[in-house]
């Protein structure tokens, strides 16, 4: 059986006229507070370049996905990933993005997945399992921007050892386990 959980439009009674419900919802005393700057101002602040910040930022949006256990706070949590995702794709349409074309091509359809997801849910219930699936997947873009970031930390120290060693042939991959060795330390302190 198929848990639903109800977004704050299906929450209103069933009498009452769609203009009525939506003119009430903005008087409404918020769920929770966004945070000061809002993950979508993040991202276009960083025009999807700090690997660290986008990360941490889409993993926030999976907490609040996550964690939503009321109608009001489904629709927060939908609404501020919402907005996540629309500034990501923004991002990925500016030359500056440093995002390679093919990546880009995979986060665009991404973020129309999310919009479409997103617009079921305003059309009455979601099930937690889409809630979870929207919520899995900012953790692994998140999970794939730090692994990236890290082989080429990786990747440059490597080069760095190489050099330092007088650019010996044929060393590659001892250099590349200490290099690997090294930035794993790194993350782990």
């Amino acid at each position: 059986m198929a848990t639903k959980r109800k977004t704050a439009a299906s929450a209103a009674p069933a009498t009452a006229p769609a203009a009525t419900a939506a003119v009430a919802a903005p008087a409404a005393a918020p769920v929770f507070e966004a945070p000061v700057e809002s993950w979508a101002d993040t991202i276009l602040r960083t025009n999807f370049a700090s690997v660290e910040q986008d990360s941490i930022v889409l993993l926030q949006a999976a907490s609040s996905l996550l964690e939503s256990e009321t109608p009001e706070k489904v629709t927060v949590a939908l609404d501020q990933n919402l907005k996540l995702w629309i500034a990501i794709k923004t991002v990925l349409l500016n030359s500056d993005c440093p995002v390679e074309p093919e990546v880009k091509a995979n986060l665009r359809n991404l973020a129309q997945f999310v919009v479409s997801t997103t617009m079921l849910a305003t059309q009455g219930t979601i099930e937690e399992r889409r809630l979870i699936s929207l919520a899995r997947l900012n953790m692994n873009i998140a999970e794939g921007l730090l692994s990236g970031q890290r082989n080429r930390m990786i990747q440059e120290r490597a080069y760095a050892i190489w050099q330092e060693e007088g650019c010996p042939e044929g060393r590659e991959q001892e250099h590349w386990l200490r290099a690997e060795a090294e930035v794993s330390g790194l993350f782990k302190s």
